[in-house]
């Protein structure tokens, strides 16, 4: 389980999820710990694990007034199996709807006539663009570069391009640099500017 699945944590089947999971790895693991796993205060473990003992997903071993050790039951190694599979599904769900919206954004940057772009900002939005491109052989759009402000992601490889100096845009032959971050996105123009870049050439994936 990734600490990205954001959208998972609020909802009582991810946390009976990632308690079963925790204990099913560790029966010595304290309520401290689940605590901070399931993002919920101390106080209220006790609860999430009586619930689950009374469903007979686990049992509580005392060796002592203080330690405790959680056993996961045959049926909560099941229940586990099964809060797997629903996890992966809405996962799935969420990917998939994603990958739906930037194909729809791509297919209107080529209708604007761009062919060769570059993308600025080496992080999860140019990821999912290149997977979307790799998935999508349809999708005329070629990727000839990438770019990134932070020096400690310039030099490396993503996708087999890569990630260089902004200041390397004028280097490379291209039509219009695709602004590839949402936290960053008034950064990235400002620096556009500050480099006189030619804003027509300018592609924005988030509004304001």
């Amino acid at each position: 389980m990734g600490n990205n699945q954001i959208f998972f944590k609020s909802t009582p089947l991810y946390k009976e999820y990632l308690l079963l999971e925790a204990v099913e790895k560790n029966s010595n693991i304290t309520q401290r710990e689940l605590s901070r796993i399931l993002n919920v205060a101390v106080s209220m473990i006790n609860e999430y694990l009586d619930k689950e003992e009374k469903n007979g997903y686990i049992t509580r071993n005392y060796k002592s007034s203080k330690d405790v050790e959680y056993i996961i039951t045959d049926s909560g190694k099941e229940r586990v199996k099964l809060l797997n599979i629903q996890y992966l599904k809405s996962a799935l769900s969420i990917h998939n709807a994603a990958r739906k919206d930037i194909t729809t954004f791509i297919e209107h940057v080529i209708e604007k006539g761009f062919k060769n772009i570059i993308l600025y900002g080496a992080g999860d939005v140019s990821e999912i663009i290149l997977q979307t491109l790799e998935f999508d052989r349809r999708l005329k759009l070629n990727i000839v570069g990438i770019v990134d402000d932070a020096i400690d992601k310039q030099n490396i490889d993503l996708h087999d391009i890569k990630v260089t100096d902004p200041n390397n845009i004028f280097n490379i032959d291209h039509d219009g640099v695709l602004v590839s971050s949402y936290l960053h996105q008034n950064t990235i123009e400002n620096n556009l500017d500050k480099l006189k870049y030619d804003k027509k050439k300018i592609i924005r994936l988030f509004k304001d």
